[in-house]
């Protein structure tokens, strides 16, 4: 929300960005009166993206620079203060606005801070919104206001059913509406309209230059092409020496060695390793369709120095970090037991940055046997850390850690063929023994990770002698050395820059705008689309359900014809780029995400399609079945020849000269 004190703005200063930039422009364009400047802008995103923040800055550029003194902010955060709540649409009139300058450019001040929201339960936000797009396309000339909307694609999609739906609406202008609605969603959007080379642009719009919008859930705030990227901000200012070892920091605490906050800051100033974070989080981009946005950015820093205060709860009171740590360091130092500082050591490591991006954990005493476990208390100790809850896994950030992120890129799931790799060390020197692999890393770990590992090395050591005499015993030893394992392969893997399919990652990154790159997956598409050369699509064939029986199908075949790779749009003053390049045939656009991407690798090694993801097999069949639907239409490929379809084994549909379409058996053929 913006002009609010106490939301918004976690490092007490504005986050750079190219929307800020844009804004901070179109403020100072305005005030010059430069005729080509837009008035009506809409912002397109989902929440958590910097809207709020633009609005704000906007506001504040345009009372700097016409040395407003604040008079123009303390309007506007006035009306936005919330009575209960912050009103959906501030309106600032011209006898509001302080000083000539500001009434003359801007005539009026038009806010609406979410369109989605509503001012009281009889409203609709869709009509809302078309009644304000109403009052701006029916405005008479000379005395259009400044409006500044944010919104997202959806409520914009709603909009436009409802207005198409509502014949009540005819005394408005409702042509121009429904043509901005339309230009608004295609402009902003990622679907077919933008893998095209005449793609739309969106500042300003093409159907009225009155019009700009700006799609920010297409902004990258991971990586930017010059300068520090917003989240190297965050993480910055969020491991700041200063703020660790100064007055009321952690210079002079007894448990720093061990405390995994401490660790996580110290370890991530140094630049190589915050470089492969870096890089981790856009290939995570890349491999997920995602776009990190401000909110889970802020949350993501958090949870990798620190984690959630629920964590630290118990039932002796404990509720702080700092407590939480000094009991566990405590339990390690002093602890009679060697299962006690296990479990803390256990307690400890979960909340490193490089096990805190990768929450999931399988739990190994599921496929142990217990009375086995019980021998020992070292194992039963390690054991009962994965299957109690220690972690509250239900929070916004964990949810997205636990899903398709840690699906697509966790170390642990990684085993490269590159004897080269240190992934592939981990694996060999800890399938060997934890202590072999201990003492192979030392040199590298942290005193955390070492304590861990030697008490660990120690509960290997009870199945030692007895792992020869039963398959459960050594089922256990196995389990405790792929926990093991686990651990340092996140640990090394993330500070190392190695993780799952990293390789692929790479390679994908270099192609997305090189188009001799993309043109060596030119020929496993054509193999894949048409085995032999030529296109055999079904006209019957259904989603998830098996392929139908050929005597039975309707099958259009041709030749391929022209396949064409298009590397993914770059940014421009009028329309931001996007990541996906493409692959065109017969007029259809192929995304090449990173999973079709890495299946046609493949597919160049060997690999048959029915081997290639659920999703990514969808999407070639979605293709198989549009060019399927076009080419039966096309009575001028069936006449010349090229296009024929056939119906299963009793003949094929052929075009009469009066454009008609007529069957024809088989017999009739031969």
């Amino acid at each position: 929300m913006p002009f609010h004190a106490t939301m918004g703005r976690p490092l007490d200063d504005i986050v750079e960005t190219s929307l800020i930039k844009r804004i901070k422009g179109l403020a100072r364009s305005l005030i010059d009166k430069e005729p080509a400047a837009p008035r009506w802008i809409f912002l397109i995103g989902g929440p958590g993206n910097g809207k709020s923040e633009a609005v704000e800055t906007f506001v504040h550029e345009l009372d700097d620079l016409t040395n407003s003194t604040g008079d123009l902010i303390n309007t506007v955060s006035r009306k936005f203060e919330p009575n209960p709540v912050a009103p959906r649409r501030v309106d600032v009139v011209d006898t509001e606005l302080q000083g000539s300058v500001l009434r003359d450019r801007l005539r009026r001040l038009i806010i609406i801070q979410d369109a989605s929201a509503v001012d009281g339960p009889d409203q609709i936000a869709e009509d809302a919104l078309i009644e304000d797009l109403a009052d701006l396309v029916t405005c008479p000339p000379g005395q259009e206001p400044v409006f500044i909307c944010c919104a997202n694609r959806g409520l914009l999609a709603r909009s436009l059913s409802t207005i198409q739906a509502k014949e009540s609406l005819d005394w408005l202008n409702v042509n121009d509406v429904t043509e901005i609605l339309s230009q608004l969603l295609t402009a902003t959007g990622l679907g077919p309209g933008a893998l095209a080379d005449d793609r739309p642009e969106c500042w300003p719009l093409e159907h009225d230059s009155r019009f700009a919008a700006w799609p920010l859930d297409l902004d990258s705030i991971i990586t930017v092409e010059e300068g520090v990227s917003p989240f190297e901000q965050m993480m910055s200012a969020a491991i700041e020496q200063q703020r660790w070892e100064g007055e009321y920091g952690c210079s002079d605490c007894s448990s720093r060695t061990m405390c995994p906050f401490y660790v996580n800051a110290a370890m991530l100033r140094d630049p190589n390793a915050r470089r492969a974070l870096v890089q981790l989080l856009r290939h995570s981009e890349l491999a997920t369709g995602q776009r990190w946005n401000f909110r889970d950015s802020f949350s993501l820093c958090a949870e990798l120095i620190v984690g959630q205060r629920d964590d630290f709860s118990s039932e002796n009171g404990t509720d702080t970090p700092c407590q939480w740590v000094h009991e566990r360091v405590d339990e390690i130092s002093h602890g009679g037991q060697r299962a006690v500082r296990l479990s803390a050591a256990w307690e400890l490591a979960f909340h490193l940055y490089s096990q805190s991006l990768f929450p999931v954990w399988l739990d190994p005493a599921d496929e142990l046997d217990k009375n086995t476990i019980g021998k020992f208390e070292l194992t039963r100790s390690a054991l009962s850390m994965f299957y109690q809850p220690h972690r509250s896994r239900g929070s916004q950030i964990r949810q997205v850690l636990s899903g398709t992120f840690s699906q697509k890129l966790d170390p642990a799931l990684a085993t490269p063929p590159s004897s080269e790799s240190v992934l592939k060390a981990v694996e060999d020197e800890f399938a060997q023994s934890t202590r072999q692999g201990l003492e192979t890393f030392r040199q590298s770990l942290i005193p955390l990770i070492v304590e861990l590992l030697d008490s660990m090395s120690l509960a290997e050591e009870d199945w030692i002698d007895i792992v020869r005499e039963s398959s459960k015993a050594r089922a256990v030893l196995q389990a405790l050395r792929i926990l093991c394992a686990t651990l340092m392969k996140r640990f090394v893997g993330v500070r190392e820059g190695e993780y799952l399919d990293v390789e692929y990652l790479f390679k994908y990154e270099s192609i997305l705008r090189d188009s001799d790159r993309l043109q060596e997956l030119i020929q496993p598409l054509k193999a894949i689309l048409a085995p032999g050369g030529t296109f055999g699509g079904s006209l019957i064939q259904v989603y998830g359900q098996p392929s139908p029986d050929s005597a039975r199908d309707i099958l259009v075949t041709h030749p391929l014809g022209i396949v064409r790779p298009r590397v993914a749009s770059e940014s421009t003053d009028k329309r931001p780029g996007h990541d996906v390049p493409w692959i065109e045939v017969r007029g259809h656009h192929i995304p090449l995400t990173f999973e079709l991407f890495a299946a046609l690798r493949a597919h160049l090694f060997g690999a048959r399609m029915a081997s290639f993801a659920p999703h990514t097999r969808a999407a070639v069949d979605k293709v198989n079945n549009a060019i399927a639907g076009t080419s039966a239409r096309d009575t001028d490929g069936m006449r010349g020849g090229d296009v024929s379809i056939r119906v299963g084994a009793l003949g094929f549909l052929v075009p009469s000269a009066d454009g008609t379409v007529r069957f024809e058996g088989s017999a009739e053929r031969q």
